[in-house]
């Protein structure tokens, strides 16, 4: 039999369900080769698979299903639920208790993010000097971040206490007795004492992500600089400090996140209520007592839905914020 007539062969179409089904060269439908190449081709898929679907189980579920929740009264007990459609998102937005919270988070924000971009940075230069022991200065001052929130807070709830705490006897024995008070109890300095258990908590990213920036400049800039006869100030600041944008823009987009979410540490040093007087209240604080009621899941004053409205409203907020300042910081770097 020739090559040609064997070809023909090949080529002759077989009949499947009544229907003629092309094949290939290979005798392969040309369905299934499609088939087979987009399997092939997007056979990554399954790998991302596993990861996608706890994703949607635990994360995209539990949005959607908070956000259709929102828009009902429910007290988190009970099957009486009613329809009130925008109503929880009108008075969340008339309450003062709610701007009240934002402005504390926003006063957080500010002052850690000033805390960070100082004396983060400083400590990160002087550890990218390589000084001796520079492994050891690293491990204590990342500690704190490796510390559960809530130890963080029991540490200070107990130091900072005015019977027992460690730091109105050290005043005392620095000759600074008219500093000491009751910190967490103290209308005016109550805010001000949480805040410091915050930053201190999270002064080792700071130091992290700059000393990661640091250590990716090259040498060669710096000495460029030195020869051209820029002084050590000049050469941070015209050479170091302009290539270290990206750090600062993922440093402030965290910390915004962080601070906009923080509820553990005010929680244990000050209790939900945000004392003394709300002193100290924030969003976290605000909408765990809303959800659960101030004496738990069965106290009369529980109003879930209305706890899930303001979450979606700090949810927006937090995105729409966020974006923003990604934006706008990015736009820095390409012009630094």
């Amino acid at each position: 039999m020739s090559g040609n007539s064997i070809r023909r062969q090949r080529e002759v179409p077989t009949e499947v369900g009544g229907k003629v089904a092309p094949r290939s060269r290979t005798g392969q439908p040309r369905s299934g080769k499609v088939i087979a190449k987009m399997l092939q081709r997007y056979s990554h898929l399954w790998f991302v698979l596993p990861g996608f679907l706890f994703f949607s189980v635990f994360i995209i579920y539990p949005a959607v299903s908070a956000v259709a929740l929102s828009f009902f009264d429910w007290r988190g007990i009970g099957k009486n639920v009613n329809f009130v459609g925008l109503t929880n998102f009108r008075e969340a937005l008339a309450s003062w208790s709610f701007y009240r919270a934002a402005l504390n988070n926003l006063v957080f924000f500010i002052v850690i993010l000033a805390f960070q971009h100082t004396l983060g940075l400083l400590l990160a230069v002087q550890l990218n000097a390589r000084p001796r022991f520079m492994q050891i200065y690293r491990t204590v001052l990342f500690m704190p971040v490796i510390i559960s929130l809530v130890a963080t807070g029991f540490i200070w709830t107990l130091m900072l206490s005015p019977h027992i705490g460690l730091i109105n006897p050290v005043l005392r024995d620095l000759g600074l007795g008219f500093l000491t008070r009751a910190w967490l109890s103290d209308i005016t300095w109550a805010l001000p004492a949480v805040i410091l258990v915050q930053a201190w908590n999270l002064l080792g990213w700071s130091i992290i992500i700059y000393l990661a920036g640091l250590q990716s400049i090259p040498e060669e800039l710096r000495q460029a600089a030195q020869i051209d006869g820029a002084n050590s100030w000049q050469c941070f600041w015209r050479v170091v400090f302009p290539l270290l944008s990206p750090s600062f823009t993922a440093l402030t987009v965290l910390t915004f996140i962080q601070i906009f979410r923080v509820f553990d540490v005010v929680y244990v040093l000050t209790g939900p209520l945000g004392a003394p007087a709300g002193r100290t209240d924030v969003l976290g604080t605000l909408v765990y007592r809303t959800a659960f009621g101030i004496g738990g899941m069965t106290s009369a004053d529980a109003r879930m839905s209305y706890a899930v409205a303001m979450s979606v409203l700090i949810f927006i907020m937090m995105a729409i914020i966020s974006s923003g300042l990604i934006t706008f910081l990015r736009r820095r770097e390409i012009q630094t």
